[in-house]
C-alpha cells in the first residue's frame, strides 16, 4: 500500500477532481434555474411573487457572488448547501406549510453528492434542524391562534414527537448521501491510484526494455569497433605488400594481377574504415 501519492498521481487526481467540479458546476447552474423558476410557479397559488422573486434572486446572488469572488475556494459549495435549504423554506412558506414541500430538501441533499464532498451535508442539516425547530415552536406555541398572525410551516400537527421523527429520518437521509459522496470520492481516488500504479509499472518496463536495447546496441557497437581495428592492420599490410611486389617485377601480366588485387584490397580497406568511423560515432 502506498503511503504517499506520486507527483504524477497527484496531478492526475487534481485534474480529475477539477474536471468533475466543472461538470458539477454546470449541472448546478441548471438546477438553480429550475429551483428559481419553481419558486415563481408556486407564487401563483397564494400570490407570493415577492417571496418567489425576492428570496430566489438573493439565493442566486449569494451563490454566484461567492463563486466569483472566491474562485480558488470551495466556499461557494457550502453557500450552495445553505441556499438549497433556504429554497426549501421558501417553498414551504409559499405553499402555506404544505407538508410535501419539506421533501424538496431531500432532493437538495441528493444533488450535493455530485461534488463528492460529504461535508456539504452539514450546513444543510443544521439549517433544516434550526428551521424546523424554530418554526415548529413558533407555530405551535407562539402564533397558535387562528385569528392572529400565522406562521406557515406545516399544515399538519407538528408536535415534538413528529419533529423528532422528522429530524431523525432527515438525518438518516443526509448521512447516507454524505456517505455516498465520501464513497464516490474514495472510489475515484483508488481508481486513479490504480491507474497511476499501472502507468508507473509500464514506464518501468519500457525503461528496462530501453536499457536492455541500449546495452545490446552498445555491445554490438563495441564488437564492430574491435573487429574493424583487427581488420585494418592486415588489410594495410596486404596493400603495402602489393605495392612492394609491384616494385620488384616488370612482368606486365603479374603487374595487372597485382593491380586487381590492390583495387580489391583498397575497397575492403575503405569499407573497414567506413564501418570503423560509424561504430566510433555510435559508441560516442
Amino acid at each position: 500500500m502506498k503511503t504517499k501519492a506520486s507527483l504524477n498521481e497527484q496531478d492526475y487526481l487534481h485534474n480529475f477532481m477539477s474536471t468533475m467540479t466543472q461538470k458539477s458546476d454546470t449541472i448546478i447552474n441548471y438546477v438553480l434555474v429550475a429551483y428559481f423558476l419553481f419558486g415563481i410557479a408556486l407564487a401563483f397559488k397564494y400570490d407570493t411573487f415577492e417571496i418567489g422573486v425576492g428570496v430566489g434572486t438573493i439565493n442566486l446572488l449569494a451563490y454566484y457572488s461567492a463563486k466569483f469572488f472566491l474562485k480558488n475556494s470551495k466556499f461557494y459549495q457550502y453557500v450552495l448547501s445553505v441556499i438549497l435549504a433556504v429554497f426549501m423554506a421558501q417553498y414551504i412558506y409559499q405553499m402555506h406549510g404544505l407538508f410535501e414541500m419539506h421533501f424538496t430538501v431531500f432532493i437538495a441533499s441528493t444533488i450535493l453528492i455530485i461534488y463528492q464532498n460529504w461535508k456539504l451535508q452539514i450546513p444543510l442539516t443544521l439549517l433544516v434542524i434550526l428551521h424546523h425547530g424554530g418554526l415548529a415552536y413558533l407555530q405551535n406555541y407562539v402564533y397558535n391562534e387562528a385569528a392572529g398572525p400565522q406562521i406557515y410551516f406545516s399544515q399538519v400537527n407538528f408536535d415534538v414527537e413528529t419533529f423528532l421523527v422528522h429530524v431523525v429520518l432527515a438525518a438518516v437521509v443526509f448521512f447516507m448521501n454524505g456517505y455516498w459522496a465520501y464513497y464516490f470520492k474514495t472510489h475515484s481516488q483508488n481508481h486513479i491510484s490504480k491507474i497511476s500504479d499501472e502507468y508507473e509499472l509500464e514506464n518501468m518496463k519500457l525503461a528496462s526494455a530501453k536499457y536492455s536495447s541500449m546495452s545490446a546496441t552498445k555491445d554490438y557497437n563495441d564488437f564492430i569497433h574491435r573487429t574493424t581495428l583487427d581488420l585494418k592492420l592486415p588489410v594495410n599490410s596486404v596493400l603495402k605488400l602489393i605495392d612492394v611486389s609491384k616494385g620488384h617485377t616488370d612482368n606486365d601480366k603479374l603487374l595487372a594481377y597485382l593491380e586487381m588485387m590492390r583495387e580489391s584490397a583498397k575497397k575492403i580497406d575503405d569499407l573497414v574504415n567506413d564501418i570503423h568511423v560509424k561504430s566510433t560515432n555510435s559508441r560516442n
